[in-house]
């Protein structure tokens, strides 16, 4: 056998090793529920050209399926007004998409102008998290996103006290 084969049969033994160990990694994560919640503050300043200032609290609520699909609930309430959404598998190119990549699970969304990416990252048994979240600018743009009255509002915001937890099952009730 000459060393060219050799290593590349090595190198074919090992990329599959790693596959398979993050795949293990991440399966301990199939069929439980991962809620996260933080809040944004700052100021808005509405398309008539009325500041106020705001309070938002976030939640994002996944369920990643024995088969490693995730099923995304959103809700977004400030003051009196609240709104929500969901998202499945099928979803993964709309505005708000979560996806597991090893021990983390990502999710995006995109704003009017700017964008979110919150990264829940757990432990090794999959029994615990922390979720870090950044609201960002598109090339200096200001961010502009819907408030939770529905109306567009562009915003400067900082997020506060974030939390993650995990629970085993489905807490959408469902099952897949």
């Amino acid at each position: 056998m000459s060393r060219n084969v050799v290593l590349a049969s090595v190198f074919s033994v090992a990329i599959a090793l790693i596959a398979s160990t993050a795949h293990a990694a991440a399966s301990e994560a199939f069929n439980k529920t991962v809620t996260m919640s933080w809040s944004t503050s700052g100021i808005a300043t509405s398309d008539d050209g009325q500041q106020r200032s705001y309070t938002n609290i976030n939640t994002r609520t996944v369920y990643i399926s024995s088969a490693g699909r995730t099923f995304l609930r959103m809700s977004l309430r400030g003051g009196k007004a609240a709104r929500s959404g969901e998202r499945g598998p099928e979803d993964a190119g709309a505005k708000g998409s979560v996806r597991l990549e090893g021990n983390r699970l990502v999710g995006t969304e995109a704003f009017e102008s700017g964008a979110r990416q919150y990264i829940a990252t757990f432990d090794p048994g999959f029994t615990s998290c922390t979720v870090q979240v950044v609201d960002a600018k598109s090339g200096g743009a200001a961010i502009r996103r819907k408030g939770p009255d529905g109306r567009m509002y562009t915003v400067t915001a900082a997020t506060g006290s974030p939390s993650c937890s995990v629970q085993s099952g489905n807490a959408f009730g469902g099952s897949e």
